[in-house]
C-alpha cells in the first residue's frame, strides 16, 4: 500500500556495509533468498526471531539480510529495543515493528530521542506517541525538521488547530510517513471535482481521516453514486463521511432495497428519515430490523435478483 512506503528511500545508506563492522559472518549470497540457514550460527537472528521478527519478509528486501548479520544484538539492537519500550511500544509490537522497519536499527539513538522530544514538545501524549510509533514504524526515521514540515502541512492545508492536528495524526499516523501526493490530489478532488466547501472538507478529514488517503477512483465512484443517484447533498455527506469509506456494493444494495420498500428517505426533515451512517455501517441484521423493517432473508433474496 502507498502509505506503507516513504517518499524517498531511507535505506540507501545500508547498501554498502564495511566488512570490518559488526560480527564477521559471511554475507548472504546475492542469489540466496533465505536467512534460515544463518539462524543457527547467529545469536542476533535467533533473538530477533524470539522477538517475533519475520525473517522471511526481511530477506526479500535488498541488503537487509546482510545488514542484520552485521549487527551485534547487545551492542547494536538492545539499546534500540529499550528505547522503543521507554517510548511505550508493547513487547508484542516490537517484532512486527522491526519486520516493517529494520532500518530503525541503523539510527543514532540521540537522534531518535530528539525526535520523540520534539513530539512531546508539540504536546503529543506518551500514549499518542506510542500509538504513532507502533502504527507508523517509519515515523522515527524522519528528522525533526521533516516531522515539523509534515505536521505543518496538515495543519495548514486543512486549517486545523494544533489540537485537531494532533488528533488526526494520532489516529492515522501513516499520513505522516507516506507520500503527500495522493493526499494533495484528494484535497483538490474534494474541492474542485466534488464541490465541497473548505469547512466541509475539514469536517470530513476530522471525522474519517482515511478519506484523505483513499483511492481517487474509489472516492469518485462512491461520491458519484451517493450524491447523484441517491441525491444526497454535500452537507449531509459531510455530516456522515464514513459513507465515502464504505463498500460501494453494500451502499448500492441497501439503497436499492430501501427504494423497493419505499424507505429510501434521506431527508432529515421527512418522517422515517434514514441516516447515511446506518446505510453505510450497520450490520445486516440490525439494518433490516431497524431501518428496512424486513428480515435478513428478504435482503438475501433481493441480492439474488441483482
Amino acid at each position: 500500500m502507498l502509505l506503507e512506503e516513504l517518499d524517498d528511500p531511507l535505506w540507501s545508506e545500508l547498501d554498502v556495509i564495511p566488512e570490518d563492522e559488526g560480527p564477521q559472518i559471511a554475507p548472504i549470497p546475492p542469489s540466496s533468498y533465505t536467512l534460515k540457514k544463518y539462524v543457527d550460527h547467529s545469536e542476533t537472528l535467533q533473538k530477533l526471531v524470539m522477538l517475533g521478527v519475520d525473517l522471511s519478509k526481511l530477506e526479500k528486501r535488498p541488503n537487509v539480510g546482510t545488514f542484520l548479520l552485521k549487527l551485534d544484538f547487545e551492542k547494536d539492537i538492545q539499546k534500540i529495543l529499550f528505547f522503543l519500550k521507554d517510548v511505550g511500544v508493547e513487547d508484542n509490537q516490537l517484532g512486527p515493528l522491526l519486520t516493517k522497519n529494520p532500518f530503525i536499527l541503523s539510527e543514532d539513538l540521540d537522534n531518535l530521542q530528539k525526535r520523540v522530544a520534539y513530539l512531546r514538545s508539540r504536546k503529543f501524549s506518551q500514549k499518542a506517541i506510542a500509538r504513532m510509533v507502533s502504527r507508523a514504524p517509519y515515523l522515527l526515521n524522519f528528522s525533526v525538521e521533516r516531522l515539523d514540515n509534515r505536521l505543518g502541512f496538515f495543519q495548514k492545508q486543512l486549517g486545523l488547530s494544533a489540537e485537531n492536528t494532533r488528533d488526526i495524526v494520532t489516529r492515522l499516523p501513516r499520513m505522516v510517513t507516506g507520500s503527500l501526493e495522493p493526499i494533495k490530489e484528494n484535497l483538490k478532488v474534494f474541492e474542485l471535482e466534488f464541490g465541497f466547501r473548505k469547512n466541509e472538507i475539514q469536517h470530513l478529514a476530522l471525522r474519517v481521516p482515511k478519506v484523505l488517503t483513499a483511492s481517487k477512483k474509489r472516492l469518485t465512484e462512491t461520491f458519484d453514486y451517493v450524491h447523484n443517484t441517491m441525491e444526497i447533498p454535500h452537507n449531509i455527506i459531510a455530516k456522515f463521511p464514513q459513507v465515502l469509506n464504505s463498500s460501494l456494493l453494500k451502499i448500492k444494495e441497501r439503497h436499492m432495497f430501501l427504494s423497493l420498500l419505499g424507505r429510501a428517505i434521506y431527508d432529515p426533515t421527512q418522517p422515517n428519515y434514514v441516516s447515511l451512517d446506518k446505510v453505510a455501517s450497520m450490520p445486516d441484521d440490525i439494518f433490516c430490523t431497524e431501518v428496512a423493517k424486513a428480515s435478513v432473508q428478504d435482503l438475501d433474496e433481493f441480492r439474488k435478483t441483482l
